[in-house]
C-alpha cells in the first residue's frame, strides 16, 4: 500500500486505484503523481485485454468470430 498523502486530490486518486500501486511502478517513478498515472494506465491496459478476451470468448460461444 502507498503511504497516505495530505493532498485530497492525490488521496482520492489513490482510492480510485484501490489504494495500491504495483511495486515495479513504485520503483520506476519518482513522484507520487507519476506513479498514480502509470498505475492507472496499467489498469486500463489490463481492462482492455480482459475485454478483448471476453469478447473473443463470447463470440466463439455464439459462433461469431470477434
Amino acid at each position: 500500500m502507498v503511504a497516505a498523502t495530505e493532498d485530497p486530490r492525490l488521496h482520492r486518486a489513490l482510492e480510485l486505484l484501490g489504494g495500491s500501486i504495483d511495486p515495479e511502478i513504485e520503483q520506476s517513478f519518482s513522484s507520487l503523481e507519476e506513479r498514480i498515472l502509470a498505475q492507472a494506465l496499467e489498469d486500463v491496459e489490463r481492462a482492455e485485454w480482459r475485454l478483448r478476451e471476453i469478447q473473443r470468448l463470447v463470440g466463439e460461444r455464439d459462433g461469431v468470430l470477434a
